[in-house]
């Protein structure tokens, strides 16, 4: 045992030390072709080598190679073993690296799923309701402009109406008030004298205040309009030339001016009903646009909270698809890098485990090369010479 842990340690030493130069020390004699062809094979390797140098070692000092055969084995069961550790330990790198691709490409799958549900999203969801809420928002503000505009066009129908009726009824008022005093003189004139004289006395200061009337009457109903020409023209024609002493005329007189003073009472009383029922459709009128107002301001607002709720969650989804372009960018750079990597250790791996497979077959023949009768023969001879 102790002699085979010394062949082992030889053969382990002249493997770390030996340089293959020629095989002229183990072919000095004369050797048949069969063996000179598996001795010249063997010799090319740096372990061949050795196994068939230590061969004569062995033979000379024991005068058998059954210990360099044990320690051959012995060496070659060691490099088993080294190539099942070398094995052994690339099947945990292997798994190493199949586990982080697996990983590494998962969270690539699904940063790429989540960039392009998001992209999905930003561009079939929310940039076209940011454009359709663009064109609500934009319609809105022109029907609030309307509205606003309404406002201000129902005002100043409504100033136009009321300075219009104000002016009426004061020329109405003034106009009564004018008959009123007319129709004092007229009615003071009729009385005066005897009741059954068909002619009255009137003194210049009375026809005077009459004419005066008379004509203030005339002016007020000239602004009346069209609708008052009849009027103006009877007014007209009893004043000309008249001189208030028949009796007749002046009931003629009093009659016109009663008649023409209920056709203006009429008249203001109509213009007071007309702008009660103005005042209401106009209040009618304020109530539709406030309402109106209410709603456009109310959807306006609401449809303003969603454009800003919408622009926040753009940003925050382009946001979202920058950080996932870059985690995917990061994960497939990893995945790059972990196979070069992979890829550079299988062949360290490949190269060792092709190297140990040459050395197990080198060994494999150099067993049984020195176990054969025609090398053995060859060792005696070259033993017996010496």
């Amino acid at each position: 045992m102790v002699h085979h842990k010394i062949v082992l340690f030889a053969l382990i030493c002249l493997v770390s030390t030996t340089t293959i130069t020629n095989n002229q020390g183990v072919m000095d004699s004369y050797v048949n072709p069969g063996l000179q062809s598996s001795i010249d094979e063997l010799t090319q390797s740096k372990i061949g080598h050795m196994v068939i140098d230590l061969a004569e070692v062995t033979m000379r000092v024991t005068g058998a190679v059954d210990s360099l055969v044990e320690g051959v084995k012995a060496f070659g069961r060691q490099i088993e073993e080294r190539l099942k550790l070398e094995n052994t330990q690339w099947e945990v790198v292997e798994s190493e690296h199949n586990a982080k691709v697996i990983s590494l490409s998962s969270q690539a799958n699904q940063a790429e799923f989540d960039i392009n549900r998001e992209k999905k999203v930003l561009n079939s969801e929310l940039i076209p309701r940011l454009h359709e809420l663009d064109d609500i928002l934009l319609g809105l503000k022109a029907k609030q402009t309307d509205n606003a505009q309404s406002f201000k066009e129902a005002e100043a129908a409504r100033n136009t109406q009321h300075n219009s009726f104000v002016l009426t009824t004061t020329e109405f008022t003034d106009a009564l008030r004018n008959i009123d005093e007319a129709l004092d003189l007229l009615t003071d004139l009729f009385k005066s004298g005897e009741v059954r004289a068909a002619f009255i006395e009137v003194t210049d200061e009375q026809k005077h205040k009459v004419n005066k009337a008379l004509r203030q009457v005339k002016a007020n109903t000239e602004n009346f309009g069209h609708q008052y020409s009849s009027f103006i023209q009877a007014l007209t024609n009893l004043t000309e030339g008249f001189n208030f002493k028949d009796r007749q005329v002046l009931k003629e007189m009093c009659d016109f001016l009663n008649s023409l003073r209920l056709n203006i009472f009429d008249a203001l009383t109509k213009a007071y009903k007309d702008e009660d029922s103005q005042k209401q459709q106009d209040e009618l009128r304020r109530q539709q646009l406030t309402a109106e107002k209410a709603v456009f301001d109310q959807q306006y607002a609401d449809f303003y909270q969603e454009r800003e709720d919408k622009t926040v969650r753009i940003s925050d989804v382009e946001t979202m698809i920058s950080t996932r372009e870059a985690d995917l960018k990061a994960y497939q750079d990893r995945l790059r890098t972990e196979n070069n990597n992979y890829s550079a250790n299988l062949k360290i791996h490949d190269d060792i485990v092709s190297s140990v497979q040459q050395e197990l077959a080198v060994l494999a023949k150099s067993l049984q090369v020195v176990q054969t009768p025609p090398f053995l023969d060859f060792l005696n001879g070259r033993i017996a010479k010496a």
